[in-house]
C-alpha cells in the first residue's frame, strides 16, 4: 500500500514553533533619556540649553563651547528668512508678469488655432465659395464656346492652385485679423483670374460666331456686322446679370 504523506499536517505545527523561537529571541526597545545629547541637540538648534558636562567641554570643546550658543541653525534659518523677504516682491512681480503672459498666449492659442473659432471665414465664406462655384462654371464653358483642352487644364490649375491656397489659410497658425486679410486676398484673386476668364471665353464667343458667319451661305454684303455685335454683347449682359458669367 501507498503511504500518506504527514507533510499538509506537520506545516501548522512547524509555524507554531518558528513564531514561538522568535518571540523567545526578539529583543526589547527601552528609551534611555541622556539630558546632555538633548542639551547638545538644543545648543546647535536654537541657541538654547547648555552644553553639559561643562567640565568634558572645558577640556575637550573649549573652542566650540564659546561660540556654539550664538551661531546655532536658528540664526541662519533667520538670515535666509530675511533673504527670501526681500526676494519675495521680485517673486510676485515675475509671477504676475508670466500669469499675465499665460493668460495672453492662452488667447492668442484660441485666436490662432485653425478652424477653432475661425470668424473671419464665417464672414467671408459665403462670397468666396459663390466666386468659386462660377469660376468653376466659366472654365467648364472654354471647350463649349471653342477653346482647347489645354487652355481647360491651364484654367483647371489656377483654380485648384487658389483652392490650395485657400486650404492653407484655413489650416494655418495665424491671427484672426491676417487670416482675415489672407482671405480677402484670395477672394480678389479669384475676382481678378473670373474677370479675365470671361474675357476669354467671351472672345471664344465672337470667333466661334465669325466663324460660322464666314461659312454660311449668306453674301457677306448683306451681313449687318453691327447687329451681330449689339446682339452678342447683349446676350453677355444678360448672362452677367443671371451670374452665368461672373464678373466683380
Amino acid at each position: 500500500m501507498r503511504r500518506k504523506s504527514f507533510y499538509p499536517f506537520m506545516m501548522p505545527v512547524v509555524m507554531l514553533l518558528l513564531t514561538v523561537a522568535v518571540t523567545s529571541t526578539a529583543q526589547t526597545f527601552t528609551y534611555n533619556h541622556d539630558a546632555s545629547v538633548m542639551n547638545q541637540f538644543l545648543v546647535g538648534e536654537t541657541g538654547a540649553g547648555a552644553l553639559q558636562p561643562s567640565l568634558y567641554y572645558n577640556a575637550t570643546h573649549n573652542s566650540y563651547q564659546k561660540w556654539a550658543y550664538s551661531e546655532n541653525k536658528n540664526l541662519f534659518r533667520g538670515q535666509m528668512t530675511l533673504v527670501l523677504e526681500r526676494e519675495k516682491p521680485l517673486a510676485e512681480e515675475i509671477d504676475s508678469a508670466l500669469t499675465y503672459r499665460a493668460r495672453i498666449e492662452a488667447m492668442n492659442v484660441a485666436d490662432r488655432t485653425p478652424k477653432a473659432l475661425d470668424l473671419a471665414w464665417q464672414a467671408e465664406k459665403a462670397k468666396i465659395e459663390k466666386k468659386f462655384s462660377i469660376f468653376r462654371e466659366n472654365i467648364n464653358r472654354i471647350t463649349m464656346k471653342g477653346g482647347t483642352s489645354q487652355d481647360y487644364r491651364e484654367w483647371l490649375e489656377i483654380y485648384n492652385c487658389l483652392q490650395t491656397a485657400l486650404k492653407a489659410v484655413r489650416d494655418a497658425y495665424m491671427p484672426l485679423n491676417e487670416r482675415k486679410k489672407q482671405y480677402l486676398e484670395i477672394y480678389h484673386d479669384i475676382v481678378l483670374r473670373n474677370s479675365q476668364l470671361v474675357q476669354y471665353v467671351t472672345s471664344l464667343s465672337y470667333g466661334k460666331e465669325a466663324e460660322e458667319l464666314l461659312h454660311s451661305k449668306v453674301s457677306p454684303r448683306y451681313v449687318r456686322l453691327s447687329s451681330y455685335t449689339s446682339d452678342a454683347m447683349g446676350r453677355w449682359k444678360v448672362s452677367m446679370a443671371a451670374g452665368i458669367i461672373g464678373g466683380e
